[in-house]
């Protein structure tokens, strides 16, 4: 079952795991896409590269990537010939080479940093308040957040509910609403610009939605029932004016700066 915080609008279970059993849910690592998957992956991108190259600035030579996962991101950094550093707790196979996989309790040895992402990663961690100071404590003068988290208001939870693909229980610990979002990056001394994800993102979203609604329980003629309803509300979302798709995507994206009167604070 899904709770919604009054004050903030963020989802949450209605029970989460210990923190101790929630990490052992990342005990075996990133894992490798299979070769198809990859290939198709690479073709959606075509479509989405200021999304996927996460709006950094020409002006930015080191990049932070806190939850890197595999360090797909960070290759494609380094192979634009910036310093690229990437922390999970994981360590992929792939530091090293390309990119430096870095310890999150070492992340102050190897500050600061123009440009730090949070690619859906808010949403499993047990204090993002506290990781959000940190890190803007991080940044370069003129640097700057790219975040990217699921979406509380997001038409797919109005409509399959605790199918949707961003409830993924017990690892997201918490979904944000754009409001209570914004509150805290506020808190955290950071100026917000939200950024329109990309349509296909929406598309991408649906269709796992859907196997998860197909795989799922209820009856058939339930589970028929709601995948009519999420393609019909799918192709609503995406006949709709910019501010409104925005309001409901399943996905939130912020460009995040230091505020001038706080930079002094943050450092």
């Amino acid at each position: 079952m899904l709770l919604r915080c009054g004050a903030c609008g963020s989802l949450f279970p209605q029970a989460l795991p210990a923190l101790p059993e929630a990490e052992r849910l990342y005990d075996t690592g990133p894992g490798e896409r299979a070769g198809w998957r990859r290939l198709a992956r690479r073709l959606v991108d075509l479509t989405r590269r200021r999304y996927v190259d996460r709006a950094i600035p020409a002006t930015a030579r080191r990049v932070l990537d806190f939850g890197c996962g595999a360090g797909d991101y960070l290759a494609g950094a380094a192979a634009q010939g910036l310093e690229a550093f990437g922390v999970d707790p994981i360590e992929p196979g792939e530091a090293g080479k390309a990119w430096r996989w870095i310890v999150a309790d070492d992340l102050e040895r190897f500050g600061p940093f123009d440009w730090i992402t949070l690619g859906h990663v808010l949403e499993h961690l047990d204090d993002p308040a506290r990781v959000l100071s940190r890190l803007t404590a991080l940044l370069a003068p003129g640097g700057g957040l790219w975040i990217a988290t699921p979406n509380a208001d997001s038409f797919i939870f109005a409509v399959a509910r605790g199918a949707a693909r961003d409830v993924d229980y017990p690892r997201h610990r918490e979904v944000f609403a754009r409001a209570g979002l914004e509150r805290r990056l506020r808190a955290a001394g950071l100026d917000v610009t939200w950024i329109s994800p990309p349509r296909v993102n929406a598309v991408l979203n649906v269709a796992a939605t859907a196997g998860q609604v197909i795989g799922g329980s209820g009856s058939p003629s339930r589970r028929l029932l709601t995948l009519a309803r999420l393609w019909l509300a799918l192709t609503t979302h995406l006949a709709k004016p910019r501010r409104y798709r925005d309001a409901e995507s399943p996905e939130l994206i912020a460009l995040c700066r230091v505020r001038p009167a706080d930079r002094s604070r943050a450092r």
